[in-house]
């Protein structure tokens, strides 16, 4: 099991219209790739089925929440407070990642064989609070150079490479 995390770091009370437009282009990454989409401190919705319906109103991006209400259906589709067990390592998603803990792509390969994996993505201009990089073991930069990128071209470059991890551990099966 690979999962997306976003993790809300905008102001929780107040929903934002970049919320919904993100959700919406993370989802048909992990339907087209096989992962799991997590939503961390969304506490607009209850269940799953509150959020599709916000996506399916407010915008086109992902065939109107096609994609999102099917990763629903297959369970695929999380609204989380914390980080539940099953979902294995988590890594933190940094352009400056902490060099003791920093760890690059043939290294997640091998961590991926072993256990599930779920990578934070902070949603958020400030990106995921300090407390994250303190708080887990494993940081990791897609780009390997210290490039920070603008938040769904990192959600589209993570998902690609998790997607690359996925067919691996299932190959190793």
């Amino acid at each position: 099991m690979i999962v997306l995390c976003l993790v809300n770091t905008y102001n929780k009370l107040i929903l934002h219209e970049i919320h919904l437009r993100t959700i919406a282009r993370a989802a048909p990454l992990c339907y087209a790739y096989d992962l799991h989409l997590a939503l961390m401190d969304f506490k607009f919705w209850e269940e799953e089925r509150e959020l599709v319906r916000a996506i399916r109103d407010c915008t086109t991006i992902g065939e109107r929440g096609e994609y999102l209400e099917r990763l629903m259906e297959k369970g695929k589709l999380h609204l989380i407070e914390d980080i539940p067990a099953h979902f294995g390592e988590v890594i933190v998603t940094t352009s400056k990642p902490d060099d003791k803990k920093r760890i690059g792509i043939s290294e997640l390969f091998e961590l991926a064989k072993k256990r599930s994996l779920t990578f934070l993505i902070g949603l958020g201009r400030k990106g995921l609070p300090r407390e994250f990089f303190e708080s887990y073991k494993y940081h990791f930069d897609i780009t390997e150079k210290n490039i920070s990128l603008e938040t769904c071209s990192a959600i589209g470059s993570i998902a690609f490479l998790a997607s690359e991890l996925q067919k691996r551990k299932n190959s190793h099966l």
